[in-house]
Parts: structure tokens; C-alpha cells; sequence
């Protein structure tokens, strides 16, 4: 059962939904979780006065948020979000403080031991970051231009979950059955796992040796174990980080799934993780230019979804 409630009187941890008559982001689902905050500072913003809420939640004990200053206030310094949310700032440098902001996010997660209070502030800061993509559509030619190649493991994470989303929003076009908002977070996180990985082994200039690359497979599995001991992140976005190494023929891990076996979100994670990998400079090769890169993509594809999955990836980047 729900009720009418002003969006003044929202506390974090309701579960709202906005009017449908009002709601004006495609891409964002009218129905969600108060996660912060500055999730109700945007409702007033974007001018929204009353909500329907699950009259279970109201008046819930939510003192351990109401008390607290958010976590992506913590996580990201107030001046890059300022910039992130002035839509008077230029869209070239609204991109750079995305980056910049995801960057600082996720090398804080990732160089910590993650467990859900860590999660959660990634999540919050990533929600930040996010709705900032989805919501201003000229900012993906700007966010596209923008490629870090310094701490390898940061800077991919931040490429694959920023390129992710736009594939993905360009494939499920105006669908409302997929919470991109969500998603989101799930490519970004794809490699959390490797937090569980030695360093050295991460880092290492040369090929890995057969027992160091058996050790570095096990990541998604880790991060799958460190999402559910966390209780963090939706099952479909468990299974991006899962299932982002698994390939159409049978070849990929940790599970050697084949095709139509691998969630469709994974397999988008798949698809843009291999394509930033080849594109970026390794110890062990130099990075290829991305039509060489699309190339080599183009001769691994094996189904109806995958070649769909890549075209919108062309289209994704060669429109920007």
C-alpha cells in the first residue's frame, strides 16, 4: 500500500515512486530506493513535489541514516560535485569531473578491504556519477575523449563501467524494464574481486605464469563472494561481475558458459571489457588502435545477441 507524501518530508531508505505524468528521464526507472540524501535534493531540483510512498517505510527507524552526512559527500570532494551537477558548467569539463569523480571512487573502494560500509559509499558516490551520464545525453563525446592509463585496475574499471552504460542505454533504448541506475553500479564493480587478487601478480610486467593466471580467474568469483557476504548490489548486477569473463563458446571462466547462458548485462560487460583491454597499454603489449581492436572483436562474435551487442558498441563509439 501506498500514500502521498511531499517530497520535503522524504527521509533516505523510503522506496518512492514518482509521478509518471511527471517523470521525464527515460533511462531512469520512476520507481526506486532513497539511497541518499541528495537522492532528494535532485527530486526537488528537477521540481517534484509529492511522491508515492510505501506507507510501510514511513516512519521506519532510519537513524543510522539520518544522522549521518552522506557517504558520497565523503567520497567525493564538494567542488567536483559541484561541478558534476552545475548544468552551467561546460559539458567538456562536467565529463572530466565524472572521471575524475568515478576514479577517485573506485581507488578508494579497491584499496581498501571491502566490506558493506565501503560498498555502500562506492555505490552512493557511483549513483552521483551515473545519474549525471544518463541524464545529460551531448556529455558521452566528452566522457568517450577522456582515457586514463595510470593504476591500470582503477582507470579500466572506470572505462568499462562509464562505455557499459552507454552501450547499454543505447540497446535497451527507452525500455523501462532495466534499471540502468543500477546497472550502472554493477559495471563499475565488475572487477571488485581483484582486491582479493596478491598485488604483485596484478602488477606484474610479463605474462603471468599458469598458476598466477588460474589465481587472477578467480576474481569474478571473489567479487561474486564479496557482493553476497556484503549483501550488496541486485542479482543481475552480481552476475556482470560473475559472468564478465565468461565468452559465447564455451572458452571463458569462471564457469565455461556458452551463448544464451550468460546474462545479457555480463555479456555487455564482456563485450566493452575486452575492447578496453586491447585499446590500453599493457606491460606485456602495446594497445591497438580500435578499429584493430573492433576488428579482432568482430571475428569472435558467434550469435544473433552478441553481433547486436556489438553493433551498438560501434555505433556508441563511432557517434562519438
Amino acid at each position: 500500500m501506498q500514500q502521498s507524501v511531499p517530497v520535503h518530508e522524504l527521509k533516505v531508505g523510503m522506496q518512492v515512486t514518482i509521478p509518471g505524468s511527471w517523470f521525464r528521464h527515460p533511462f531512469l526507472r520512476s520507481r526506486f530506493t532513497l539511497n541518499s540524501a541528495r537522492d532528494i535534493e535532485k527530486m526537488k531540483h528537477w521540481g517534484v513535489e509529492t511522491v508515492s510512498v510505501d506507507s510501510p517505510r514511513i516512519g521506519a527507524p532510519l537513524a543510522a541514516h539520518d544522522s549521518a552526512t552522506p557517504a558520497a559527500e565523503e567520497a567525493i570532494p564538494s567542488d567536483l560535485m559541484e561541478i558534476l551537477h552545475d548544468q552551467g558548467v561546460a559539458p567538456d569539463c562536467r565529463a572530466a569531473a565524472v572521471k575524475a569523480c568515478s576514479k577517485m571512487v573506485m581507488q578508494r573502494l579497491m584499496e581498501s578491504a571491502p566490506d558493506q560500509e565501503t560498498i555502500q559509499e562506492a555505490k552512493e558516490g557511483f549513483y552521483e556519477v551515473i545519474d549525471c551520464i544518463l541524464e545529460v545525453d551531448h556529455l558521452s563525446r566528452y566522457l568517450l575523449s577522456i582515457r586514463d592509463y595510470d593504476a591500470y585496475t582503477y582507470s579500466h574499471s572506470v572505462n568499462v563501467g562509464v562505455l557499459s552504460l552507454l552501450v547499454a542505454r543505447r540497446y535497451f533504448g527507452r525500455s523501462s524494464s532495466h534499471n540502468l541506475r543500477e546497472l550502472g553500479i554493477g559495471f563499475f564493480l565488475h572487477d571488485l574481486g581483484k582486491t582479493r587478487i596478491n598485488p604483485g601478480v596484478i602488477m606484474k610486467e610479463g605474462r603471468l605464469t599458469d598458476e598466477e593466471m588460474t589465481e587472477m580467474r578467480r576474481h569474478p568469483l571473489y567479487g561474486f563472494d564479496i557482493l553476497k557476504e556484503t549483501n550488496q548490489l541486485t542479482t543481475e548486477c552480481k552476475l556482470i561481475v560473475l559472468e564478465h569473463h565468461e565468452r559465447e563458446d564455451g572458452r571463458g571462466y569462471p564457469y565455461g558458459l556458452y551463448g544464451g547462458e550468460i546474462h545479457v548485462y555480463a555479456r555487455i560487460c564482456a563485450l566493452v571489457d575486452m575492447y578496453d583491454a586491447l585499446t590500453s597499454d599493457r606491460p606485456y603489449r602495446g594497445k591497438m588502435l580500435p578499429f584493430q581492436a573492433l576488428n579482432l572483436i568482430r571475428g569472435k562474435l558467434y550469435d544473433r545477441t552478441q553481433r547486436e551487442l556489438f553493433e551498438n558498441l560501434v555505433m556508441v563509439l563511432g557517434e562519438n
